[in-house]
C-alpha cells in the first residue's frame, strides 16, 4: 500500500505544480509536454523488452493502446475541459467520489463484488473529501452542467482503467506495462491533444519549466509506476480509497509551500480520509 500512498502524494502535489505550469503554457500543452517527457524517458525500458525478442499478441497490443489512451490523455483532457467550465472546488468534490465510483464500475462492468467494509471506508473517505474542499459553489447555466459531466465522466473512465489494468497486470511486468501505456497513450493521443490546444504562446519561466518536468517525471512516470505496482497487492476498490488522499495531500502541500491556513472542518476531513486509508492496512490482502 506504500506504493499507492506515494502515487497519491505525487498526484496531490501536482495541483500546485499544475497551477505554476499553467502560467507558462496552455493547459493542454502542459498535458502534452508532461506525457512526451515521461514517454521518452521510458523508451530504453520498452527497447530492451522488445530487443530480448519478447512479442505481444495483437489482442494485448490493442489492450495496451486502449489503456494508454484512457489512463493518460483522455482522463487528463476530460478533467481539464471540465475545469474550464466549473469551479475547481466542485471538480475536486466529484473526483472525491472515486472510491464509490470504482465500486459501482466493478459491480456493473466487471461483475466484481466489494466487501461492505471497503465500501463503507470509501463513503467515509468521500465525506472526508467533502469536508476538505468545503461547500461546493453554486453554479448556473449549461456550461457548468457540461463541465460537471466531463469531470464525472473522467472519474468513470479512471475507475474503468483501474479495474481493467489490474487484470492485465496479473500477467504483465509493471515496469514494461507502465512504459508501453505511457508511450502508446502519448503517441495515439497526440492528434487529439494538438487539436485541443487553444493558445500556442509561451511565457518562459524557470519555475514553469521545473513544474512541467516534475509533472512529467514525478506525477506521470513515477506516480504511474507506483500506482501500478500498488495494484499488484490490493484490490481496485481499496485503491480508490487512496485516491481520496489526493486533495488531502494537496491541502497539506498548500499549507507547507503557500502558508495557507487550515480550518477545523478541513482538519476533520483530513483525519477522516487518513483514517479510512489507514484502516485498509488491516484488511486482508487479495490472493
Amino acid at each position: 500500500m506504500l506504493y499507492l500512498l506515494i502515487a497519491s502524494f505525487m498526484w496531490g502535489s501536482s495541483f500546485i505544480a499544475i497551477k505554476i505550469a499553467y502560467t507558462t503554457i496552455d493547459p493542454v500543452l502542459v498535458v502534452l509536454c508532461r506525457l512526451v517527457l515521461a514517454a521518452v524517458i521510458t523508451i530504453p525500458v520498452s527497447y530492451r523488452y522488445l530487443k530480448q525478442q519478447n512479442t505481444l499478441t495483437k489482442k494485448r497490443i490493442l489492450q495496451i493502446i486502449a489503456l494508454g489512451l484512457l489512463t493518460y490523455p483522455i482522463t487528463y483532457l476530460l478533467q481539464i475541459s471540465g475545469l474550464k467550465l466549473m469551479p475547481a472546488v466542485n471538480a475536486v468534490t466529484i473526483i472525491g467520489m472515486e472510491p464509490i465510483i470504482i465500486v459501482l464500475v466493478g459491480l456493473i462492468f466487471f461483475r466484481e463484488k466489494t466487501p461492505l467494509l471497503v465500501f463503507a471506508l470509501g463513503v467515509i473517505a468521500f465525506i472526508g473529501v467533502l469536508l476538505v474542499v468545503g461547500k461546493p459553489e453554486q453554479t448556473k447555466g449549461s456550461a457548468a452542467l457540461i463541465g460537471s459531466g466531463l469531470v464525472f465522466f473522467s472519474a468513470i473512465v479512471m475507475a474503468f482503467w483501474i479495474r481493467w489494468s489490474q487484470k492485465i497486470l496479473r500477467n504483465f511486468d509493471v515496469k514494461i506495462y507502465t512504459a508501453l501505456t505511457l508511450q502508446t497513450g502519448t503517441l495515439f493521443g497526440l492528434p487529439l491533444m494538438l487539436a485541443l490546444v487553444e493558445n500556442w504562446e509561451i511565457h518562459f519561466s524557470w519555475q514553469g519549466i521545473a513544474a512541467i518536468v516534475y509533472l512529467g517525471i514525478g506525477c506521470s512516470l513515477i506516480a504511474a509506476w507506483c500506482w501500478n505496482k500498488g495494484l499488484e497487492s490490493v484490490s481496485a476498490s481499496i485503491s480508490g480509497i487512496f485516491l481520496a488522499m489526493e486533495p488531502v495531500f494537496g491541502v497539506i502541500m498548500a499549507v507547507i509551500l503557500l502558508k495557507e491556513s487550515v480550518t477545523l472542518q478541513t482538519f476533520s476531513g483530513i483525519v477522516m480520509v487518513i483514517s479510512a486509508a489507514t484502516a485498509c492496512i488491516f484488511i486482508p490482502k487479495k490472493s
